[in-house]
């Protein structure tokens, strides 16, 4: 750089510009100008050439600049030598560097560099963008207009302006500026203009970058963010956006004018709506450019006429990822990474902890073999499928997500990483060699829009059950190098998750699709400390399998998360409390309407259990069902209706009922973990002297014949598992396990549950080691059965009147009365 400098310096003398006239802002200056023979591009030109400056115009159409030169010097009567052009194709930098270098050594100076050369990119929503040449044509073939694909969006858009800007630099003198016109839409949800609003995002970001890299040296950058500009081709733009979105004529200029805070004055003088015009532009850049603008760098300025849109979408996590109640059991989610396997093992572990099946997608078939190498056989390792993705061959995007297509085997979540790790970028951005600049175009721009786009197609088929999918751009850590690269990454991405976002959202609203993709992004270079990745993994995780929707974009992690969080570290919390104790289990639990089993069914299910509830009555189970599900739907478990399911009318007693109970949770969920045998019947309630047989048999078959026959059922399912739990529900009327305890008028009762005691002692001898089998044996558990409720008798109440000496007398009570109502005796000779 330094001989660059002493180049520059003696070839000043070569070439002087016009001597000062003094009438002009610019007045002495050397701009430089792409896309000087555009719309906006021309004004700027003339109003350059007004206040005084010399002019290089560039681009890459001769024939097309030198037309627009000699409408410039025709309207400003400028002498020739002061308008040149530079005919070169921008997005390539060796043919910039040549242009400069050549310009500099004839000229001997440079003032201002103005980017405002462009492309319109594809006008497709994020799930047609032509990602190479053969798409690009397949679009035409079906009567689209678009010229570019992708990559060439990205090269016109952001390579241009970072061509121009590295190539510059180091013959700005202090007092130089950069100008870089952006557009205010790379800061909304531009429907359709995916591929030319996140290039633009990125640029706004360089800007930035480039402020801080050049301010020490006495140049300024400087951001214009053009809103819609008045013309014919705004007025088609629009107009093609609304038949793109399927919407009524002037809904996209409505959209966007409904945005603006500012009316100007007609000729009339009366405040009218109106578009921004091409002057407007050029004013801000002659301001600029200008001696009046020297306080200024790192700004954007906006030519919108007041349009309220944000500078960034953003918020900082205040709690840390207690993954109590996230449970992924079931689902399947897409990692997208590239050459960082380390870190994407990790973040795939925390998912697949959750109990998801983890698709790891890396950048290399090398990748891929290190992730299969560092994988444990373990149950939680075995969930995680390394693949290859790489992005810079769309194809094995394709196949990386080639299942994601069957609907048994789809895809419900993605994290996306960027394709390089932090080491790849180090570069001032000014500096920034034309490998790293393509790279970056290629492989983290374009290959994110890539993925998103497959993954878009993929959920528009086959959307997942019982959620809309959810997507997290997941950044690098901290490169140790400010970062640089990785905020212009992060600024992109932020666009493209608004407009994924919003596209998304208009498909399902018309009916295109059936669920919205959601998206956020996760930055964790601002956390330097070891329980970042951790932290942010956990985030994730709740993004992708809770009902989460977070409507910041960008979602920063905190410097410190003790300060932030109150934790010392981003643990979470997994026997804190009863949440999520239970992940992945399913629970099979008798009499599950009320009481005991009713709890036990909430219990397990908010601790993360599926469960499966029966009993004889519908009304109460029906309740209680949706009572548990109501409170998993609060806490944030994933697909809450599909966790709780209920099947009346089993009466426990009926040998096909069971069997129908058994079946019908393995249908559902595929296995049994937890037998809880909680169902039964109060008995007869007779003495036993008075009891039938059929009686004993009916309470037998429901309190302990039930039990054996569910337990038979399910112990050969648990122990190919290798575990499994029982409970059976007995009474402390049962008695304690060396002594009887006396219930009158309830042996049948008594007898039944003092079996279910000792069923359990014996076959704990046998089902064992892999199933654990125990009994619980309550008392008077307060209640309604207990207190009574609807004008019924409570427990003991009803109970009192069936002791010996009560039910005698009323039986003797009842004689009489029916006695004397038959005429065989007086009252008088009853009570003699």
């Amino acid at each position: 750089m330094a001989e660059r400098r002493t180049r520059t310096t003696s070839a000043r003398a070569k070439r002087t510009p016009a001597p000062s006239r003094g009438i002009g802002r610019l007045e002495g200056k050397v701009i430089l100008l792409t896309g000087a023979a555009g719309n906006i591009g021309e004004m700027i030109s003339r109003r350059c050439l007004e206040e005084g400056a010399t002019l290089l115009m560039c681009g890459r159409n001769k024939e097309k600049l030198e037309t627009a030169r000699r409408r410039l010097l025709s309207a400003t009567k400028r002498r020739a030598a002061d308008v040149e052009m530079l005919i070169f194709d921008a997005g390539d930098p060796g043919q910039v560097r040549a242009a400069i270098d050549e310009t500099i050594t004839r000229i001997g100076r440079l003032d201002v560099v103005i980017n405002n050369a462009g492309s319109a990119g594809p006008k497709q929503p994020l799930m047609s963008v032509p990602l190479d040449r053969s798409e690009l044509e397949e679009l035409r073939a079906n009567g689209g207009d678009d010229t570019e694909t992708v990559g060439d969006a990205m090269r016109n858009l952001l390579g241009v302006a970072w061509n121009l800007a590295r190539a510059t630099a180091p013959h700005l003198r202090p007092g130089g500026t950069i100008i870089n016109v952006s557009t205010i839409f790379s800061r909304t949800e531009y429907y359709g203009r995916i591929a030319y609003t996140v290039p633009k995002a990125a640029l706004n970001a360089l800007s930035r970058q480039l402020a801080r890299e050049l301010g020490p040296r006495g140049i300024r950058v400087n951001t214009i963010f053009p809103g819609p500009i008045a013309s014919e081709r705004i007025d088609r733009v629009f107009a093609a956006m609304d038949t793109l979105r399927g919407a009524e004529p002037g809904h996209t200029r409505d959209d966007v004018t409904a945005l603006m805070t500012l009316q100007r004055p007609d000729d009339d003088g009366v405040p009218t709506t109106r578009y921004p015009t091409t002057a407007d532009v050029a004013e801000t850049v002659v301001f600029l450019g200008s001696d009046a603008s020297g306080a200024f760098t790192a700004h954007g300025f906006e030519v919108t006429h007041g349009m309220a849109v944000r500078q960034e979408s953003r918020s900082t996590w205040l709690s840390r990822p207690e993954l109590r109640t996230v449970d992924g059991t079931g689902l399947r989610v897409f990692v997208a990474a590239g050459d960082q396997v380390a870190d994407a093992l990790e973040i795939a572990r925390v998912q697949s902890g959750c109990g998801a099946e983890v698709l790891l997608g890396l950048g290399s078939e090398e990748g891929v073999q290190a992730a299969l190498h560092a994988l444990a056989d373990t149950e939680q390792d075995r969930r995680i499928i390394p693949v290859l993705c790489d992005r810079r061959r769309h194809s094995t995007i394709t196949d990386a997500l080639h299942h994601a297509r069957q609907p048994e085997r789809g895809i419900h979540g993605a994290i996306i990483l960027p394709f390089f790790g932090p080491w790849r970028f180090r570069d001032a951005c000014s500096e920034a060699s034309d490998r790293d600049v393509a790279s970056f175009l290629e492989a983290e721009l374009g290959g994110s829009i890539a993925v998103a786009r497959e993954l878009a197609r993929v959920w528009a088929d086959h959307p997942p059950s019982g959620s809309d999918p959810h997507v997290v751009f997941l950044s690098n850590g901290d490169d140790g190098h400010g970062n640089r690269y990785a905020d212009v990454l992060r600024a992109a991405l932020e666009e493209l998750s608004r407009v994924w976002r919003g596209e998304a959202a208009e498909q399902v609203a018309r009916g295109d699709r059936d669920a919205a993709d959601w998206v956020n992004q996760i930055v964790r270079w601002t956390n330097t400390e070891p329980e970042g990745l951790p932290f942010t993994s956990g985030q994730a995780a709740r993004l992708l399998y809770t009902q989460r929707r977070i409507n910041s974009v960008t979602l920063y992690t905190p410097p410190s998360i003790v300060d932030a969080t109150g934790a010392r570290k981003a643990t979470f919390g997994w026997m804190e409390s009863l949440l999520g104790l239970h992940l992945g289990k399913v629970a099979l639990i008798t009499g599950g309407s009320a009481g005991i089993g009713g709890q036990l069914a909430r219990l397990l299910a908010l601790g993360g259990a599926r469960v499966m509830i029966c009993a004889r009555g519908a009304g109460q189970l029906t309740e209680m069902r949706d009572r548990i599900v109501s409170e998993l739907t609060d806490i944030g478990y994933y697909d809450a209706e599909s966790r709780v399911t209920a099947i009346a009318d089993v009466d426990v007693a009926d040998e096909g009922a069971l069997r129908q109970v058994v079946d019908a949770t393995l249908a559902r969920y595929g296995h049994v973990d937890y037998l809880i045998n909680n169902a039964g019947i109060a008995g007869a309630e007779q003495m036993v002297v008075d009891m039938t047989l059929d009686e004993w048999r009916n309470t037998l078959s429901a309190n302990l014949l039930s039990n054996y026959s569910l337990i038979e059922k399910v112990v050969p399912l648990m122990k190919r598992r290798g575990s499994g739990y029982i409970l059976n529900v007995s009474s402390y009327f049962g008695g304690e396990k060396f002594i009887a305890v006396p219930y009158p008028n309830r042996a049948d009762y008594a007898v039944s549950k003092a079996g279910q005691r000792a069923l359990t002692e014996n076959l704990a001898e046998f089902v064992g080691p892999e199933i654990q089998i125990n009994a619980i044996a309550p008392g008077p558990v307060d209640g309604d059965r207990l207190r009574g409720t609807g004008g019924k008798a409570g427990l003991f109440s009803r109970r009192g009147r069936l002791i010996l000496e009560n039910r005698r007398l009323n039986a003797i009570h009842t004689g009489i009365v029916e006695a004397v109502r038959a005429g065989l005796c007086t009252a008088a000779e009853a009570l003699d």
